[in-house]
């Protein structure tokens, strides 16, 4: 490891550096999970509540139209009245769909929309004409309801029935596309625990490599002189820690050992 010899570092430092670096990975890996986990958490929230609400706001303007439609069907059929009939109030109906196009999730779900208010446009075209229809006798009043006025109402509620089942069926198709970001949401938090893993077995590795496997090394030398008197000639460059330096001083002390043992000491 001619790179990590260089690096002037005790034993107490590497093995402190190693953990440190081992302990920022596993708290970096469960931030980000935290993070992603809580960030997915808050989007399938408000997707989910967003697709609920834009449902309850486009059956609001279904049942919006629907009852004004039938009040005008009720009394445009009938005789002597003197007040015009309401037809859908155009307020409403825009301050609904300004707060339905706010929720609204897909671009399929807005394309339905537009053709809601287009439609709600032509319906409107049409119910203007109530002013002068109003005066006409009965028949001529049913008549134009049933051949005008109906065929609009028809595409309108028809689009706003779709809009309805486009944003139910919202929920559904998003389906694959929330267990994708949800994949996407762990990916990091995975990636950091297998970085983790692997700085785990480099660290294991490397205090093998730098300390337990020179303290064998160092402890087989000491038996081998002390039962066959072999000399010491255990060495290793390991960037001048303590346990280089430990092995030099043992060395040191059974040469000086042996000298003392030639000159009979």
């Amino acid at each position: 490891m001619p790179i990590f010899n260089k690096i002037k570092l005790g034993i107490r430092s590497k093995i402190f550096t190693a953990s440190l670096v081992i302990a920022l990975m596993l708290v970096l890996s469960g931030a980000m999970a935290f993070f992603e986990f809580g960030r997915m958490s808050r989007y399938i929230s408000e997707f989910i509540s967003n697709s609920i609400l834009s449902v309850d706001l486009t059956r609001n303007l279904l049942n919006t139209s629907e009852r004004y439609h039938s009040d005008l069907f009720r009394q445009i059929g009938g005789d002597g009245l003197l007040a015009q009939p309401e037809t859908i109030p155009a307020d409403e109906f825009e301050a609904g769909m300004e707060r339905l196009y706010t929720v609204l999730a897909s671009d399929r779900e807005r394309q339905m929309a537009d053709s809601v208010r287009y439609a709600y446009s032509a319906y409107m075209q049409v119910a203007l004409e109530i002013e002068s229809v109003w005066l006409r006798p009965q028949e001529e009043r049913t008549d134009w309801y049933f051949n005008r006025l109906q065929t609009v109402y028809m595409k309108l509620r028809g689009y706003l029935q779709r809009l309805s089942d486009t944003s139910q069926s919202a929920i559904t198709d998003s389906y694959n596309s929330l267990q994708d970001s949800y994949y996407r949401s762990i990916m990091p938090g995975v990636i950091a625990s297998a970085a983790s893993i692997i700085l785990i077995i480099l660290f294991v590795y490397f205090l093998n490599h730098y300390v337990v496997h020179p303290m064998l090394r160092m402890s087989r030398g000491l038996s081998d002189y002390r039962r066959t008197g072999k000399g010491y000639d255990v060495s290793f460059d390991y960037g001048g820690d303590q346990i280089q330096a430990m092995n030099e001083d043992i060395k040191e002390i059974i040469d000086e050992n042996k000298a003392f043992k030639k000159r009979g000491i």
